[in-house]
């Protein structure tokens, strides 16, 4: 049977500064050592051209038990569509290598959407009847 997957992370290509919101708590508990900071990689899952990917230090905006919300840069990502990507606990506010001795280890990894500015869905516009009967 397949595995269902959803994705709830959607950012704009080539843009600084934008929130992305993690569950990145649950995964502590498999690490004895303790981190500061979070090292996230951005790479484009749709035929791997090269040079599509992005490796930061996102400024932690809150980190709690139900979430972790980050500042992430797409900045250099021009491509619409779907990339994976990797969230490792670190101890560096630098480091952008996951084979760093700085890296703790793999928290979280999945897909997002990045987005241009086409339009991705489209608003009705018509009357829709308020009575089944006319």
């Amino acid at each position: 049977m397949p595995a269902l997957f959803f994705e709830m992370i959607n950012l704009a290509t080539n843009t600084a500064n934008q929130t992305a919101y993690f569950t990145l708590d649950e995964a502590r508990q498999y690490f004895s050592e303790t981190f500061t900071h979070y090292l996230v990689i951005i790479t484009r899952a749709e035929n791997q051209p090269g040079g599509q990917q992005v490796a930061q230090v996102p400024a932690i905006l809150e980190d709690n038990a139900r979430y972790t919300s980050l500042r992430i840069t797409t900045v250099g990502l021009y491509s619409a569509g779907q990339y994976t990507y990797e969230v490792y606990g670190q101890n560096s506010n630098s480091n952008t290598d996951p084979e760093n001795a700085s890296v703790v280890g793999l928290l979280e990894r999945g897909m997002m959407t990045l987005t241009d500015d086409s339009t991705i869905f489209t608003a009705l516009t018509g009357d829709i009847p308020d009575d089944y009967r006319s």
